[in-house]
């Protein structure tokens, strides 16, 4: 299970790179560093397995609401869907790249304390909707 949720937090970043959506890009891009840093915030002050589902779902409200925008930018860029470990940042996204530096591993990070709970069932009803919900921004 760590390993899916890394994959997953990777995941997420890759989408981050290559998202956005029917708007400014550089405005999506702000919004999706904004999740990021929220979730990573929520899940940093969680000290039970009730604030860790609090936190997820709190994250899943937020993609779901920045899904749509993610869809469209991708629409309108697909060349952003190929983006992965080893190809170069689109120019446009550049100035994004040192935050998003600094979050992946803040990200990495806190799927330590979503594993400290993954046995608990709500907790593990949290995490297949948060997947869900990850797997509906690509």
């Amino acid at each position: 299970m760590k390993k899916l949720f890394s994959v997953l937090a990777i995941g997420l970043l890759l989408m981050a790179y290559a998202c956005g959506g029917g708007d400014d890009p550089k405005s999506v891009m702000n919004d999706m560093l904004g999740v990021m840093d929220d979730f990573i915030s929520d899940m940093g002050n969680a000290d039970n397995a009730d604030d860790v589902i609090a936190a997820m779902e709190k994250n899943v409200a937020a993609m779901k609401k920045l899904a749509p925008r993610v869809k469209a930018m991708q629409e309108k860029y697909p060349e952003l869907k190929k983006m992965g470990p080893g190809t170069k940042m689109p120019e446009e996204f550049k100035e994004f790249e040192k935050k998003f530096e600094e979050l992946g591993p803040k990200m990495l990070g806190i799927m330590g304390k979503m594993m400290k709970y993954a046995k608990d069932p709500k907790v593990m009803e949290a995490s297949k909707k948060w997947q869900e919900a990850m797997s509906a921004m690509q």
